[in-house]
């Protein structure tokens, strides 16, 4: 059975999670799949061992994990970085076929997770089509479609640098709106070109969601009240600059939601607290008032003290929002299910078996 390379047209399109979902549906149909990462991204140390957060999580998932040390054999680190520019990295691709001899010794068949995106890992050698070749793997692309309508260039591009090893498409995190744009207009003209969808994932917010907690770790801030609030989900977050009036309207058209502003607009807070919300972000480290403060610890939504202004707030805000964390079981379980009653994994399976 050929390894299957899970690659993705840009970053946060869902490849580990895909992968994760496409290892758990081979073990559950009796065949003893392993996983390998060549390339990461996110170095953390594990038990002494470098490797890549996903990676270490995926494998620990795993029935029989792979040796640590093999899982991930190549992560991007400050030190990786400077040793390729000076010509210093050694032989990677040795490096990376022999981990993979070890993380694929006695199984079945191979999950790969890729680099993010065409073009990462290419310095080294490692980019999708590098892996791919090099494990003669054939490769599911996971793209997540815009929110408006449009193209789907970025399959298509990849696709043509893939030299005939796709195997076939995963649509992921299609929103609503784009729903039946993406399914009635999208699928047939991929299809047209001779390019398998195996599947169209719709997005849940829910899985996009961090703790209060992630959002105080975050910003660096200082938790006023409601501390034992801290592991509710936020699923969006709003920023208040407007009269008290305008911002009760405007903070009922979103639930489950942070919200951000100055310290000092008690209007604003009180406002946001008569709605759906899971945190208040105070900017500039300026502390509430104790009228406001009592009435957040009596609604039981944590107060946050941060003392960055409100620009850089919404800024690592933005960053944090609208990504899966995979290191969740609960996320986890909801992404394999929803993989399943998406996803033709019996027409994928036999991709992988077909020469």
């Amino acid at each position: 059975m050929h390894p299957i390379l899970i690659a993705s047209t840009a970053p946060y399109s869902g490849k580990s999670g895909l992968a994760l979902s496409v290892a758990g549906a081979l073990s559950d149909r009796g065949i003893d799949a392993g996983y390998f990462k060549p390339y990461g991204a996110m170095p953390v140390t594990v038990d002494g061992v470098l490797t890549d957060q996903d990676a270490a999580y995926i494998n620990r998932m795993l029935r029989v994990p792979a040796p640590l040390e093999a899982v991930c054999p190549v992560v991007r680190t400050e030190a990786l970085i400077q040793d390729v520019l000076s010509h210093k990295e050694g032989d990677l691709i040795g490096v990376v076929r022999n981990a993979y001899a070890a993380c694929a010794k006695g199984r079945e068949a191979m999950v790969v997770e890729g680099p993010s995106d065409l073009e990462q890992a290419s310095a080294v050698g490692l980019s999708v089509a590098d892996v791919a070749s090099l494990l003669d793997a054939h490769v599911l692309l996971v793209h997540r479609p815009s929110s408006t309508p449009d193209l789907p260039d970025p399959v298509i591009c990849e696709v043509r640098h893939l030299a005939g090893r796709l195997a076939g498409v995963v649509l992921n995190w299609v929103q609503e709106s784009q729903w039946e744009f993406t399914t009635s207009r999208v699928v047939p003209f991929l299809e047209s070109r001779g390019i398998r969808v195996f599947g169209t994932i719709p997005a849940d917010a829910a899985l996009s969601s961090v703790s209060v907690q992630e959002i105080v770790d975050a910003l660096g801030g200082t938790v006023l009240c409601a501390d034992d609030q801290l592991q509710e989900p936020v699923e969006a977050f709003m920023v208040g600059a407007m009269g008290q009036d305008k911002a009760l309207r405007f903070f009922r058209r979103k639930a489950r939601k942070a919200v951000i502003t100055g310290g000092d607009r008690a209007d604003v807070q009180l406002a946001a607290l008569e709605t759906n919300t899971r945190a208040l972000i105070l900017t500039g480290n300026m502390p509430p008032s104790s009228l406001v403060l009592a009435r957040a610890e009596e609604m039981g939504v944590p107060m946050v003290l941060v003392d960055t202004d409100t620009l850089t707030a919404v800024e690592k805000m933005e960053a944090l929002m609208g990504h899966t964390r995979l290191h969740d079981a609960g996320k986890a379980a909801r992404i394999r299910q929803m993989f399943e009653s998406a996803v033709n994994v019996d027409d994928l399976i036999a991709c992988m078996r077909h020469e």
